[in-house]
């Protein structure tokens, strides 16, 4: 089973539901059958500028990504390049 984030937007809802399927055509599935249900809950405010348009996503999530492996970077590392100065 492979386990996914699907988002709903449309009008001023918003669903976010995480779910186990064995496939992206069954985690829509069975996202409409728990609407159907009553078992997804809506959270208001979805905040789209055409609120007439209907916007699905979903993705498989990874879940060996959650894991954190404080070994990996040490203190102190710098991210990014040094600005120079023209002035």
């Amino acid at each position: 089973m492979k386990l996914y984030r699907v988002q709903v937007k449309y009008k001023n809802m918003y669903i976010d539901e995480t779910l186990e399927a064995e496939n992206d055509k069954a985690a829509l599935e069975y996202l409409v059958k728990k609407v159907d249900s009553g078992d997804v809950i809506e959270k208001e405010g979805a905040g789209f500028e055409n609120p007439d348009l209907l916007f699905i996503t979903f993705e498989e999530i990874n879940r060996n990504a959650t894991k954190v492996n404080i070994g990996e970077t040490s203190v102190g590392v710098q991210v990014g390049n040094t600005s120079v100065s023209t002035g």
